[in-house]
């Protein structure tokens, strides 16, 4: 069987502050709430979350998590259940999602920004126990869905902490949805010891401590948001909670890196590019960690990172939502101009295999699939168990694997590198999205016969979709934009509009003829200015 070395094994990385003492101390949580709350616990004094002008210690923000705690046990909340969170990044968001994990539920985070019907979908096809929400205007969930909010969890008197023996490793700590093929989304269920594990993980490689401040402005659809959320906690560091007004916007992210003193920040590949110009070696000066993934790094934004900031370290990772955040992470300090930028080795607890079609190891060098297995792994799909075993599947030699669909190749040195997709999924700007989903949802329309989606590049980056659209109706681009954007993430939105009269092209195999497709394209097909609409 082809393996390669845990990541941690080829590196150490000295941490600049002090590091919290529950990163050392020789215990060993097997939860996720019982890991957060130590690290609470000894640094009570210290800022835990800056949230614009708010500011909370470890003592107020654990009192926070106790109190929505009671409020969800008074309402029958407990092991097994799983609590839905309607909220954007806030401090509240953070105390409510303790809140959750403590009483040994189930973490299930919608972004707010989704389209009602999207988000009123999964709400009805995950059914959750609770919905926790900050919107005044939320109204009941679906099928009377009990829906709670901060100032419920607020008006809780003398808050108490969670009882009973807490989650155990192979509970549910979150369930994080992802695109689906036909229109569905999946929900992918993950257990505390995968996330434990991660977290624990991370800690050795790059380690957080008081004066750290991490920067979280991911999606909360994001799994690298639980990280940004929790990971400092844990580890005695700050959560800064990004302004959502300003997601995606690459001169208000350098400007709070500056600001706000981050020590460590994740950004998506195309979004470091756009951030590196827009620095200076005085407002980035703090900086300690920089982490890049969600789609594949180029050579040419590592090397202007730490060509302008070499002080850095410039991580870049790998791994699908079935695999606990990352499953591969690669330093890429010294590695400079060298031609590809690895996704590296596997982190600790987890192993990767790249395959043939039996799943079986091929040579290194080889292309393959990549395989993942060991502790990250996720327990599958919520609800969805013929799809859960078509992808966690069991190998001849007895062991679960995820097929994550991506081709990989390991060189001789044990490193992965990406080399693209079996199927259609693409990452935009680090949000993954599959192509047929996107056409489900654009047949929805009465008026339009057929639908052909394709990947828009610029570069090396995915940075939306193109859709081929047969209408006889005189439908505009405007108006399918606008029926997608009701039912689709922002991302999902087609990117570019290609109206056709006559039926799509088909090869003599009744597959769409794309490269037909690409020659009859006009070249007005409404682009849109691609950077202002960054997710």
């Amino acid at each position: 069987m082809v393996t390669t070395t845990p990541a941690s094994s080829n590196y150490s990385a000295a941490p600049t502050g002090d590091a919290a003492a529950p990163a050392s101390a020789g215990s060993h949580p097997t939860n996720t709430a019982e890991l957060v709350l130590a690290g609470l616990d000894a640094a009570p004094r210290d800022v835990a979350v800056i949230d614009g002008r708010r500011l909370l210690t470890g003592r107020q923000l654990k009192r926070d998590a106790e109190r929505w705690a009671a409020l969800l046990t008074a309402h029958g909340v407990g092991a097994g259940h799983r609590v839905a969170v309607l909220m954007e990044r806030s401090a509240a968001h953070i105390a409510a999602a303790l809140g959750v994990i403590s009483v040994g539920a189930a973490y299930q985070p919608s972004d707010p920004r989704l389209p009602a019907p999207r988000i009123g979908e999964l709400l009805a096809r995950s059914r959750p126990t609770l919905l926790i929400t900050d919107s005044a205007s939320a109204g009941p969930g679906p099928a009377g869905l009990p829906v709670v909010t901060p100032a419920d969890a607020a008006r809780r008197t003398g808050p108490t902490a969670a009882v009973g023996p807490g989650p155990s490793g192979e509970d549910t700590v979150y369930v994080m949805h992802t695109s689906g093929t036909t229109g569905r989304p999946k929900g992918v269920v993950v257990p505390h010891r995968a996330l434990v594990t991660r977290l624990r993980w991370g800690q050795g490689v790059y380690p957080l401590g008081r004066g750290d401040r991490v920067l979280w402005h991911a999606n909360v659809g994001f799994d690298f948001s639980v990280w940004e959320m929790l990971a400092p906690l844990a580890f005695g560091a700050t959560v800064v909670v990004g302004d959502p007004r300003e997601a995606g916007d690459p001169d208000a992210l350098a400007a709070c890196l500056a600001r706000d003193a981050i020590t460590a920040v994740h950004f998506v590949p195309r979004m470091l590019g756009l951030v590196t110009g827009r620095l200076s070696a005085a407002r980035a000066a703090q900086l300690r960690y920089v982490f890049c993934g969600g789609a594949t790094m180029s050579a040419a934004a590592r090397d202007a990172w730490l060509t302008a900031y070499p002080w850095t370290r410039l991580f870049n990772q790998y791994g699908p939502t079935e695999t606990c955040i990352d499953s591969t992470t690669y330093l890429c300090n010294g590695s400079e101009h060298s031609g590809e930028v690895p996704i590296g080795t596997p982190v600790d607890g987890t192993h990767v295999r790249v395959a043939d079609d039996s799943l079986l190891p091929v040579a290194p060098g080889e292309t393959g699939e990549l395989l993942i297995g060991g502790a990250g792994l996720a327990d599958g799909y919520l609800h969805q168990p013929e799809r859960t075993a078509e992808r966690f599947v069991t190998d001849p030699y007895g062991e679960r694997l995820y097929r994550t669909g991506d081709l990989a190749r390991l060189d001789p040195d044990g490193r992965l590198f990406h080399l693209g997709r079996l199927d259609r999924q693409i990452q935009i700007n680090g949000v993954r999205a599959e192509l047929g989903e996107i056409e489900h949802t654009l047949l929805q329309h009465p008026d339009i016969d057929e639908v052909h989606v394709t990947a828009l590049t610029r570069g090396p980056d995915t940075v939306g979709t193109r859709a081929y659209v047969v209408t006889n109706s005189q439908l505009t681009a405007a108006a399918i934009r606008r029926h997608a954007a009701g039912l689709l993430p922002r991302t999902h939105v087609p990117t570019q509009i290609v109206r056709r009269d006559s039926p799509l092209p088909r090869t003599h195999k009744g597959e769409v003829d794309v490269q037909a497709l690409r020659a009859a394209t006009p070249s007005g097909s409404e682009p849109l200015d691609l950077e202002r609409h960054l997710p």
